[in-house]
């Protein structure tokens, strides 16, 4: 009973808050000298864009209301334009889970994008500006012949760029404050999404420019751009999510066949992928990492158990089977088209420097850097969990092994990253498993 009030009142503060948000954006426009008409056409169309805002996997958020925040800013020129910034900030953040932490990020992000994007803007305008005459929307004069010219889109470029960076450099920062990693998180959210985030933004300008010949018909016409752009972002991450949770299912079915293995499959993909990242490879090739590396052990789910719990030294007919491994996972793992690009990583992930590992004996550069990345952080999981055979080890004796084996057991240059990372991200290494 007490869950299902506490229930009932977070729904009630998130439609008082949705809807303060919707009314900030309305007032603020008729403020702004807009008809009452297209005030309300305003608030309607900032709450459907900020109803859609839209979590990422990595902590941020892709705001559509973004448009309508911009479009205000260039439409009137003037600073008093944060009270929309401010009204989209409140509505987007009612309508996701973390939404008391975004009312406060989207709010100062917000205000800070839209300051600067009103001040670059302004910087451009010729002289009389924008003005506003009863109902009329527009007392054409120079302005209007200026923005409808080719002389207006280099200003419209850079005052979508000062909102895009301005924005992002205050989300990142607030993160960072936070813990976040700074790299990481501005290139998932950032990066990964300019293409989404700048096409958000450019709507913005380009309803700024054709508000001035079609008025509030503007916001209306040009929200359906946006809502298709955000339900192929929202596919886009569902489909990731899936083949992230198909991974891990699979590989759990083999780590849940044994209580020392159990999520091992999974510390080795998060770590095998900080690696990579860390070494600067492409987002494209740390998901092959970490596809890969959730699947690497994925041949062993017909091997017989007591082979995988023995507690002693392998016999010379069990080490030949626990080799074949690799080879068998490779061939599941092909038989997938989603997965095919990690085959190599999972068929040679116990390869050596020195060509004395397995399936193949490949040596130094013939062995994928995939391979390499995933042989060491499999090795430093394996050393630090406990095993029927031995206890683990700490984390200082698994780099001295690593350090040990440089070169001939395991790839130099992916220990020395390994290194580096654990001196960075010591705290996040320590959170993924029993260490």
């Amino acid at each position: 009973m007490r869950s299902h009030a506490r229930y009932r009142r977070e729904i009630a503060a998130r439609v008082l808050v949705f809807l303060l948000g919707c009314g900030l954006m309305g007032g603020t426009a008729y403020y702004l000298g807009l008809p009452p008409v297209h005030a309300v056409v305003i608030a309607g169309v900032g709450g459907v864009l900020s109803s859609i805002a839209t979590e990422l996997p990595w902590g941020g958020f892709l705001l559509p209301s973004d448009a309508i925040v911009l479009s205000v800013c260039l439409i009137t020129g003037r600073f008093w334009a944060v009270g929309v910034a401010l009204g989209a900030a409140l509505a987007s953040a009612s309508v996701v889970s973390r939404w008391p932490r975004l009312a406060a990020v989207a709010s100062m992000r917000n205000l800070g994008a839209s300051v600067a994007a009103v001040a670059v803007w302004r910087s451009f305008l010729p002289e009389g500006g924008l003005e506003f005459e009863g109902s009329r929307t527009l007392v054409v004069g120079p302005y209007a012949q200026w923005v409808f010219s080719v002389r207006a889109i280099p200003a419209l470029l850079v005052a979508v760029l000062t909102f895009f960076v301005v924005g992002a450099a205050i989300d990142v920062l607030l993160r960072r404050r936070a813990g976040f990693n700074l790299r990481e998180f501005w290139f998932f959210n950032f990066g990964k999404n300019f293409h989404h985030l700048i096409f958000t933004l450019l709507i913005g300008a380009i309803v700024s420019v054709a508000y001035l010949d079609m008025g509030m018909l503007a916001f209306v016409l040009f929200a359906f751009p946006l809502l298709l752009t955000r339900d192929a972002l929202k596919r886009s991450l569902d489909l990731r999510k899936s083949r992230i949770e198909a991974l891990t299912a699979l590989s759990s079915s083999v780590d849940a066949r044994d209580r020392y293995t159990y999520d091992h499959s999974s510390r080795v993909s998060q770590l095998a992928s900080m690696l990579a990242r860390e070494m600067g490879f492409s987002e494209s090739t740390v998901e092959t990492i970490e596809s890969g590396a959730l699947l690497h052990d994925i041949g062993k789910i017909g091997m017989d158990v007591e082979i995988l719990s023995k507690p002693g030294p392998l016999d010379n007919e069990e080490r030949a089977a626990i080799r074949q491994h690799p080879i068998r996972s490779a061939q599941v793992v092909s038989g997938v088209e989603l997965f095919k690009s990690s085959v190599d990583i999972v068929r040679h992930h116990h390869e050596r420097p020195d060509g004395n590992g397995y399936p193949d004996g490949l040596a130094a550069h013939e062995i994928p850097i995939g391979a390499r990345i995933l042989n060491v952080a499999d090795a430093f999981d394996a050393m630090t969990s406990d095993r029927p055979y031995r206890k683990r080890r700490s984390v200082g004796e698994a780099l001295e092994e690593l350090k040990n084996g440089s070169g001939s057991e395991f790839d130099p240059v992916v220990v020395e990253y390994l290194m580096r990372l654990l001196k960075k991200r010591a705290g996040e290494i320590g959170r993924l498993g029993p260490r």
